[in-house]
């Protein structure tokens, strides 16, 4: 095998590892509270049930535990 060859082929394989791993680092994640139970949790998706509400100022959070600490803030989570 060549050296061009070799980096062809690592450069397409590099490109693809980045397009399926970039959703995952993307990933958000909402306080949200159900208006039913009115239970408090953190989903990794903006919620689209009536059922389910955002806390907030709908703002998303990089990290799940950023978002749990959110829910802390919100009195409606303290019961």
């Amino acid at each position: 095998m060549s050296a061009r060859f070799f980096s062809a082929r690592l450069f397409v394989v590099c490109i693809t590892a980045l397009g399926v791993a970039s959703p995952a680092l993307a990933r958000n994640y909402y306080p949200v509270q159900n208006t039913r139970t009115h239970k408090c949790y953190v989903l990794p998706k903006k919620p689209k049930s009536k059922t389910v509400v955002i806390l907030g100022n709908s703002a998303a959070y990089k990290t799940r535990n950023d978002a749990r600490t959110a829910l802390g803030a919100f009195a409606a989570c303290k019961t």
